[in-house]
């Protein structure tokens, strides 16, 4: 497994964390706000902050080698829930693929005047030995198949052997 910091051209912040972290073919992303280039928050409305939020996410994504088509999930932190709206509409021209991303939106109090901040999880669709097409592993139902025909060979082979002890007698 490699880990590695997303390099990125948002501001720094001077606190302790990166902006993301990749782990093989996965990305973990940091919570994002409306920052602008100084490192300062941007005015606005919801959908502003909205906006420049996701702005910065992609950045991050991006930065990362792929693209917000391969976010699997974010969870957005709303200052107000009813925003909820205004943030939906302007997420909602960020995220048109299906399937979009899974997500979970809760109230928070966010630093720092921001009225929304986003988190998520996405891959790299060209990482080595990677590809979400195909599942990995075996499915549970193969589980379940491989179990019953030992139990059903072990049986098979214990009626035989009883069979021929019988006929012995």
């Amino acid at each position: 497994m490699h880990k590695a910091s997303i390099k990125t051209d948002l501001p720094a912040t001077g606190l302790p964390f990166s902006w993301g972290v990749t782990l093989d073919h996965l990305i973990f992303l940091a919570g994002q706000g409306p920052l602008g280039p100084d490192g300062k928050v941007i005015e606005g409305d919801i959908r502003v902050q909205t906006q420049e939020t996701l702005e910065n996410f992609r950045r991050v994504v991006e930065a990362a080698g792929s693209s917000l088509e391969h976010v699997l999930s974010t969870t957005v932190y709303l200052k107000n829930l009813t925003d909820f709206r205004g943030m939906n509409e302007v997420y909602s021209e960020y995220f048109m693929a299906e399937p979009r991303p899974a997500r979970a939106t809760v109230q928070a109090d966010l630093l720092f005047g921001m009225k929304v901040e986003i988190q998520g999880i996405a891959y790299i669709p060209e990482a080595k030995g990677f590809n979400p097409e195909v599942p990995s592993g075996t499915t549970m139902a193969k589980r379940k198949k491989s179990k019953k025909s030992k139990k059903s060979a072990k049986k098979k082979a214990y009626y035989s052997g009883r069979k021929e002890r019988r006929a012995k007698k």
